[in-house]
């Protein structure tokens, strides 16, 4: 088990990012080169951020945390509202009002298998690619060498450092999901301890949940075959003894249990995201 906490970890800029001028807060990753492999980030624009209507080849889940995230020209994303933005599916395109925004964004391996690729190895490739082109809104535009003059910018990176064509998966979702967890009811279990279930994804079935802990509670989570991240949107106490605040992170792994003792009453969006296999390249 392993524990960020959000408020502790000071912001800067992500030199990795594609798609427009955000600052971080880097909080867990998982296994480069895994198909289970994940970053967890908090991110924030400063209003500029733009990009083209695309796609990605693995899962991700973004909570607005403040301000008014776009998704497209026509539907937003509001505070306490979660997105599920699932491999393959079109979104966009986006484009900030000026007015800024924070999110906790998970990025992670999907059903398909494809993985995620690490935050270094994107770096990695972008800084090979700006040989070649510049990166603006969102769009690599190639000036030299081989290759689409005008391209996704996820996409160049992406094929640059896997040295192969991406290929997207069918989508199994024709828009992403905007789900309101105030619209759902809780469903309580022993005292003082209550779950609502927000939905299940996909033949892998990734899980996404929120769990409430009254003050003075003990819980513990059960063992699975899978990566759970446990992201503190309030409440103070300690996890296996190690001590969380708001905006924490909390990551178990297949067999492990994260054992809560609260001070505070916490509100936890869990996102559970079983084992998938690696895809096999064409």
């Amino acid at each position: 088990m392993r524990i960020a906490n959000g408020n502790r970890i000071r912001w800067r800029q992500n030199k990795a990012n594609v798609r427009g001028n955000l600052a971080i807060k880097k909080l867990l990753v998982g296994q480069p080169g895994e198909p289970a492999n994940y970053l967890c980030n908090i991110a924030r624009s400063a209003g500029d951020y733009a990009s083209p209507r695309h796609r990605h080849n693995f899962d991700q889940l973004r909570l607005l945390i403040d301000g008014k995230l776009p998704v497209t020209p026509q539907r937003s994303m509001l505070p306490g509202q979660i997105g599920y933005f699932p491999e393959g599916t079109y979104y966009g395109p986006q484009a900030d009002d000026g007015s800024g925004w924070t999110i906790m964004i998970v990025q992670f391996g999907g059903a398909s298998g494809e993985g995620f690729l690490s935050a270094d190895e994107a770096l990695t490739a972008k800084t090979s690619l700006v040989q070649e082109g510049e990166f603006a809104s969102g769009v690599f535009k190639r000036t030299f060498g081989a290759g689409k003059r005008n391209q996704d910018s996820y996409e160049a990176v992406w094929e640059q450092a896997s040295g192969r064509k991406l290929t997207y998966s069918k989508p199994r979702y024709d828009a992403p999901i905007i789900v309101d967890p105030d619209s759902f009811g809780w469903r309580s279990g022993k005292k003082g301890i209550f779950q609502k279930r927000l939905g299940l994804f996909t033949e892998r079935e990734t899980a996404l949940d929120v769990f409430r802990l009254d003050d003075g509670v003990q819980w513990s989570t059960r063992k699975t075959k899978s990566v759970q991240l446990l992201f503190v949107s309030h409440g103070k106490g300690t996890c296996n003894g190690t001590s969380y605040d708001r905006h924490a992170l909390i990551e178990i792994i297949d067999g492990e249990t994260a054992a809560f003792d609260v001070t505070t009453a916490t509100e936890l969006v869990s996102l559970t995201m079983p084992r998938v296999k690696a895809a096999i390249a064409a």
